[in-house]
């Protein structure tokens, strides 16, 4: 008998647990086998990175190879350090309109200091996706690319979506919902 499956949804800036497509996946997903939990971050208006890494480290509790994170813009490199401070080997990570080496708001620079370990990401996430839209009016489409080269993540590249918020359209994501059932269905 496999362990449950806990899926953590780390909304960007601005955003919360109620934005954009991130209920609609809590709904495909949470079942007997699958929890899906939807961080609100603190003051996503004004996020301060210390504030994130300490809500990340008392909401995400069981973090196992059988843990999956799913992170939107800023999302993503904060799940990312949260990922390599746990030290945990998890099954994957979905990066959507993710930056981690440099950010294109200047309010969010503190994020971005110093160089993620990309290498101790390889190790420690079996399953690494990315995803983007070359027309993101937000996060340029090359952060996203740079960012997945760097993690060796495989690379959706839309031709269109901006930056997949509700006012885009994207109530629901069908790109990461496949991806989400790929991850479900591989063993580590």
């Amino acid at each position: 008998m496999s362990k449950k499956t806990q899926i953590y949804i780390v909304h960007g800036y601005t955003a919360s647990a109620q934005s954009h497509w991130f209920p609609w996946i809590k709904e495909q997903f949470n079942s007997a086998d699958v929890e899906v939990s939807i961080l609100d971050m603190p003051d996503s208006m004004n996020p301060e990175l210390d504030k994130w890494m300490n809500h990340l480290r008392d909401y995400t509790t069981g973090i196992n190879e059988n843990t999956i994170f799913i992170g939107h813009s800023l999302g993503c490199v904060a799940s990312l350090k949260f990922i390599i401070e746990n030290n945990q080997k998890i099954k994957g990570v979905i990066l959507v309109s993710g930056f981690i080496d440099s950010t294109p708001l200047p309010q969010l620079q503190e994020f971005v200091q110093g160089k993620l370990d990309c290498e101790a990401v390889k190790r420690l996430v079996c399953k690494r996706v990315a995803i983007a839209a070359k027309d993101d009016d937000i996060v340029p489409y090359e952060y996203s690319e740079q960012m997945a080269s760097r993690l060796e993540a495989d690379f959706y590249l839309l031709d269109e979506g901006k930056h997949f918020l509700d006012r885009d359209g994207y109530l629901d994501f069908r790109l990461v919902e496949v991806e989400l059932n790929k991850m479900l269905d591989f063993s580590i």
